[in-house]
């Protein structure tokens, strides 16, 4: 079948007063109508149809007679025989479809989620054949049009760029893609295969890794884009559900949240919700007061702030706070995070509380996008806790060294896909001014 489109199995009811078939929204309809109507009286040799919908879906039934339905998303067509009342079929957007060779008195009843518009409609091939949404798999030789599409896109951060993800490429198996309209690339999708699980995910190595947009595409069109993701995961790799994880709100160059309506079209559930704590840095609330103690007790302790590129002096106070707390290391080794500042050093940036003699007893490493400084990694010594280091640092950081961003994110205080709270180490984040922000993940099964 083309893409979205499928066979509708209706319910059949048959006793002595003859046959009843049942159709119910949600079930065999998969929305609610917005309209109803019938074709008959159709003349030998006529067609109907020959368009495809922008955003209106159908269910076309043949209550009598039959006909034939040619359906084609552009890269597959396939002609259909409608001969029984028991059988529609689902038309979703983006699809040609062309009804012909009908017999005498055939009656066919089409369902359509939306009322009748009609600018709605396509109506010349030639023209919906060069709009249709093509997908391409990613591999090597894509890499500089995909890092050039992140780096101007309305939604992409450095950690899309493959350079970044693919520092770790033989810990997934990569099914990436990307999505041509009119030879023009409109979106990017980074997501990896899970064979086990016949689960994809969008992205497993990555804090976050929906769909990367053109400044320049429509809602209509990114539905169509998200059509054609699932359309090639189920064909291609046999998935039978998909893990997507949007990217918040914080980090878009401009509004970019067409996937969470996709999401919601085809029916996604939501399966974790963590909690990152957000300082807005054009608004923000005043630091508590256990924040400006532990401050001032490092200013009278003579702790400095420097920025720094030594991330071997860090990186043991890191994995020792990790496993004492923990019970486990960095997600980055030390020779991992080096190689990625290497390639990054403009938004992968160490920050350092040094005692007086030089000696670094808290830090944190950013990750610096074009809107958000986020703390990737934050430890302290057990000296730099006594002394409210990481108070006096992350005052600095958010009140003068990074002051220009639009918001400082502190990370993420949850764990089990967010049903449990860290209720201190929220406390502690929400004294710096710092409020809630959702990283959320979606399940949609195919």
């Amino acid at each position: 079948m083309p893409r979205g489109c499928r066979l509708i199995r209706f319910q059949e009811c048959t006793d002595s007063r003859g046959s009843l078939a049942v159709g119910e929204t949600r079930h065999q309809i998969p929305f609610v109508p917005e309209r109803v109507f019938w074709i008959y009286g159709v003349p030998e040799g006529q067609a109907r149809g020959e368009h495809s919908h922008n955003e209106c879906s159908e269910v076309i039934v043949p209550v009598c007679g039959a006909f034939d339905l040619l359906v084609d998303d552009g890269e597959r067509r396939l002609t259909v025989r409608m001969d029984s009342p028991l059988t529609g079929i689902l038309i979703p957007p983006s699809v040609w479809c062309r009804l012909e060779s009908f017999a005498p008195g055939t009656v066919c009843v089409v369902f359509a989620s939306h009322p009748y518009n009609a600018s709605g409609y396509t109506n010349d091939y030639a023209e919906y054949h060069a709009g249709v949404v093509h997908t391409v798999p990613y591999d090597d030789t894509h890499a500089e049009e995909w890092n050039a599409f992140v780096s101007t896109s309305k939604n992409g951060t450095f950690l899309l760029d493959r350079r970044y993800m693919d520092y770790h490429a033989d810990r997934f198996h990569d099914c990436s893609l990307l999505f041509y309209k009119k030879g023009v690339l409109i979106a990017t999708l980074p997501a990896n295969w899970v064979e086990e699980e016949n689960t994809v995910c969008s992205h497993g190595g990555l804090t976050y890794g929906g769909l990367i947009l053109s400044p320049h595409i429509t809602a209509v069109e990114a539905l169509e884009v998200f059509s054609c993701a699932m359309d090639w995961f189920q064909k291609t790799l046999g998935a039978m559900r998909w893990i997507y994880k949007p990217m918040p709100y914080i980090y878009h160059r401009q509004p970019a949240e067409e996937d969470l309506y996709a999401l919601f079209r085809v029916g996604a559930t939501l399966q974790g919700r963590a909690i990152s704590s957000v300082v807005d840095m054009k608004d923000r609330l005043p630091m508590r007061e256990l924040r400006r103690r532990g401050a001032k007790k490092a200013a009278d302790a003579g702790i400095t702030y420097t920025e720094s590129t030594n991330f071997a002096a860090f990186w043991p106070i890191l994995a020792g706070v990790l496993q004492t707390k923990h019970g486990r290391a960095p997600v980055h080794t030390l020779d991992e995070i080096t190689l990625l500042h290497e390639r990054f050093p403009e938004n992968i940036r160490l920050f350092l509380a040094l005692r007086t003699d030089g000696v670094p007893i808290a830090g944190t490493v950013v990750y610096e996008t074009e809107r958000v400084a986020h703390a990737q990694y934050i430890a302290a010594s057990d000296e730099g806790r006594a002394l409210g280091a990481l108070d006096g640092l992350f005052g600095w950081l958010i009140a003068e060294c990074l002051a220009d961003k639009a918001y400082f994110d502190f990370g993420i205080s949850t764990e089990q896909g967010g049903t449990w709270l860290n209720e201190g180490l929220q406390f502690q984040k929400e004294g710096f001014g710092a409020r809630a922000v959702v990283y959320d993940s979606y399940e949609i099964k195919f």
